[in-house]
């Protein structure tokens, strides 16, 4: 019964409220949404049937992108509407869907979820990827709303966590098992896994990756150019980028930066934090290590005074831009790898084919990883001076470092395809 999760989340709320109290009273980010998460959500209007279309956080809103513009195309007398979980989601959301209604996502409390359903009458949610809230999902169940996941993907772990839940509540794995829910799986592995659930094999289909379907090619060249043009970027300068980076990453591409900058004055580094907010102690670590720390957004203002480009290091304080950033570059590393945080999304610089660099902490990226790897089309460093000898290697051999790039757009694109196969499944349902 939902009053299970209810009496869970509430004792859980209970016993971290000062916690909870002290993270709303001093950060913006607790904040943000909070009236929505309560379920203060305006009314859809609208005589069009819905879909609610929700990812968690950033890189399943960027999934989103693709399958919902093609359901707006094919599909014009159906409203989409986005939810997201995270502040960062909410944030790209907004600004790739700007025409369309964004929300966050409501807190998982039985009277929250059924309020915003029906205030938002979905015809059917489409989950990207998987976050199964059981309250949400027993909501939708119970108001015989359809619930589709594409791009699914499922853990071990999370197969045990929901097997758990299924057994001490018995709406939850109805909800689940529903026979009107459809799950499209990335991998064969994951549709096991759902099998391994409960859910008939004939509601699940391997239907690949989306993200591959989002990755661009290429970026608009005005764009590109006008972005160099803001950071002072030469025709004759080389750029390593630091995407995604976590704490303990930074300051070993500012070491390397600084090495290589000897033999190679016209190198440039920008460095891209994974989490913004960590924007004041990336800044603060440029500057002790003897570097000016240049923000985007002081940029884009006009507050900065360029003097000497050879001790600046441009540092991102923006969402949503890093397909641009790395347009710029001729090298990549991607962050969150050589700390054992598990990696970032690497298939996004691939997919401009430009030379990808990551450590060996991969294993949230297990799978694009090893196809990066196992064609030549990336190089895995364990320590600092394996990043300096490869970014060295690419710097003295740019027809390698050029035909490595070449071999990662090559992957990228021999993987695209999941959206139109997920849309040929939405289509039937839509139809039917």
């Amino acid at each position: 019964m939902p009053l299970i999760f209810d009496s869970l989340y509430l004792t859980a709320s209970l016993l971290g409220s000062p916690y909870l109290l002290f993270k709303i009273l001093t950060s913006k980010r607790y904040r943000s949404g909070l009236d929505q998460r309560f379920g203060i959500i305006p009314e859809r209007l609208s005589s069009k049937p819905g879909i609610w279309v929700h990812g968690a956080s950033v890189g399943e809103v960027i999934t989103a992108k693709s399958i919902i513009e093609r359901i707006d195309e094919e599909f014009p007398e159906w409203e989409t509407f986005i939810s997201a979980t995270t502040n960062t989601g909410f944030s790209v959301a907004e600004r790739n869907f700007s025409n369309k209604n964004v929300f966050y996502l409501p807190l998982d409390l039985s009277w929250i979820t059924e309020k915003v359903i029906l205030k938002k009458r979905p015809g059917f949610i489409l989950l990207i990827e998987l976050e199964v809230w059981p309250n949400f999902l027993i909501s939708a169940f119970k108001k015989n709303i359809p619930v589709i996941v594409v791009n699914g993907r499922i853990s071990n772990k999370s197969v045990k966590a929901y097997r758990a839940i299924s057994c001490i509540s018995k709406d939850f794995r109805n909800s689940l098992i529903n026979e009107k829910n459809v799950f499209c799986a990335r991998t064969e592995l994951d549709a096991q896994r759902f099998r391994d659930l409960g859910i008939p094999g004939k509601q699940i289909f391997v239907t690949g990756t989306m993200k591959y379907d989002n990755i661009p090619a290429n970026i608009d060249k005005k764009i590109s150019k006008g972005m160099a043009g803001l950071f002072h970027i030469n025709d004759d300068d080389l750029v390593l980028i630091g995407g995604s980076t976590h704490a303990g990453e930074e300051d070993i591409l500012i070491r390397v930066f600084e090495r290589l900058s000897k033999t190679c004055p016209n190198l440039k580094l920008i460095l891209a934090p994974r989490h913004i907010e960590r924007t004041r102690d990336v800044s603060r670590l440029i500057e002790k290590m003897g570097f000016v720390p240049v923000l985007k957004t002081e940029i884009e203002r006009s507050r900065y005074k360029w003097q000497d480009t050879k001790k600046t290091i441009i540092l991102i304080d923006t969402v949503g831009d890093l397909g641009t950033i790395y347009s710029l570059s001729n090298y990549v590393f991607v962050g969150k790898s050589l700390v054992p945080s598990g990696g970032q999304n690497m298939m996004e610089p691939a997919g401009l084919g430009k030379p990808v660099i990551f450590g060996p902490h991969t294993f949230n990226f297990k799978e694009e990883a090893d196809l990066l790897l196992k064609n030549d089309a990336a190089k895995v460093v364990e320590t600092e001076d394996e990043l300096l000898e490869t970014i060295e290697f690419c710097i003295r051999n740019p027809d390698e470092a050029k035909e490595m790039g070449l071999k990662a757009q090559k992957v990228v694109n021999e993987k695209r395809g999941a959206t139109d196969r997920n849309i040929e499944i939405i289509r039937n349902i839509i139809k039917n």
